[in-house]
């Protein structure tokens, strides 16, 4: 990875008030907002919606770029599901999703970019579970901005996750291997969430 890369931010709208959503983004400096909603649209919260968003954003000096077509967690390409449930590894390996990435690592070596969706929890969200877990990989640097405005750093983030799905070390289990095994337990519980959501069960 190209060592002039910055600290990639993520964040998870909630019902937060615009106002309070654009002080998070100037609070730690965000040029540019990568909106990664599928449908980047809110029932709850109105304010949120893409053209709503995209001239606030515009209004207080941040530029506003929509993703979700190749970040999103809801791909229309029917080959990344399977039995009718999103499969993140199918997403990963599209070729949207890796000109997605490649497009944000790119964009990071000249702003600070923070990642977008709709869910407060990142533990609970796609930014986390697939695009910042890909994005990890490739040796960025991924920093969580919680609903407090606090920063959550990527390994703490993993450390918790763990925790919370009380995994624990073994003789013949690493740590490492706790985490690979948390990402996946926590895919699976995101993509029954959206079946369920989709199929109204």
């Amino acid at each position: 990875m190209d060592q002039n890369i910055h600290t990639i931010y993520t964040i998870g709208h909630s019902n937060h008030t615009i106002e309070k959503f654009v002080g998070l983004l100037q609070q730690y400096n965000i040029d540019v907002v990568v909106d990664i909603r599928s449908a980047p649209y809110s029932r709850y919260s109105p304010q949120f919606n893409k053209e709503t968003l995209s001239v606030v954003l515009q209004n207080n000096q941040i530029k506003y770029l929509f993703l979700g077509n190749e970040l999103g967690a809801r791909p229309q390409d029917k080959n990344c599901y399977v039995n009718h449930k999103v499969s993140f590894e199918k997403i990963k390996q599209t070729e949207a999703f890796q000109e997605g990435i490649q497009g944000v690592l790119k964009g990071a070596c000249e702003y600070t970019i923070v990642l977008l969706c709709s869910e407060k929890d990142p533990m609970a969200c796609h930014r986390v579970i697939l695009v910042a877990r890909v994005l990890i990989e490739k040796g960025a640097v991924l920093k969580h901005i919680l609903e407090d405005g606090t920063i959550l750093d990527h390994p703490q983030l993993e450390s918790q996750l763990v925790k919370k799905l009380h995994l624990e070390p073994t003789f013949f289990v690493e740590e490492k291997d706790l985490i690979q095994d948390a990402y996946e337990i926590q895919e699976e519980k995101i993509a029954c969430l959206m079946q369920q959501e989709e199929t109204g069960a």
